[in-house]
């Protein structure tokens, strides 16, 4: 959680600067376009795309498949609008890798690797020391 606040911190910095030294190699009025660009484009996305999804879920609760395709195309569409509304080419790049089908699988796959309770999956036992075990006996 401590690392996640300190990239809370550093991320728009980084952001930033991406920002100043793309914008100094193909200049201010290009960076400026392109951030607009990504901005209309997130907004399409938020706006027409997600919400659509959404609506058809509800509407056609019988006809909509429950899908992993399906469900991932309604989860990430609206996730990577949003990234490619907020201004930044980190964030461009974020929402558009979000929004290509290949690498949405992978960044799912590892946004659940990363949150897998310990001790699951692979097959080893990692509980580091947080279970006690032993046995109870009531007398009578």
């Amino acid at each position: 959680m401590r690392n996640f606040f300190l990239f809370l911190i550093i991320f728009p910095f980084i952001e930033i600067y991406t920002l100043i030294a793309i914008g100094g190699s193909i200049g201010a009025f290009n960076t400026m376009l392109w951030i607009f660009f990504s901005g209309i484009m997130g907004l399409y996305l938020l706006r027409n795309q997600g919400l659509k999804t959404l609506l058809d879920i509800q509407s056609k609760k019988s006809v909509f498949e429950p899908t992993a395709d399906n469900f991932l195309k309604t989860i990430f569409t609206p996730i990577g609008g949003f990234f490619l509304l907020i201004p930044g080419f980190i964030t461009d790049v974020i929402g558009i890798l979000i929004l290509l089908p290949i690498t949405r699988i992978f960044i799912l796959g590892l946004l659940f690797s990363y949150l897998r309770p310990i001790g699951q999956g692979t097959g080893t036992n990692k509980n580091n020391g947080d279970w006690i075990e032993g046995e109870y006996r009531k007398d009578k």
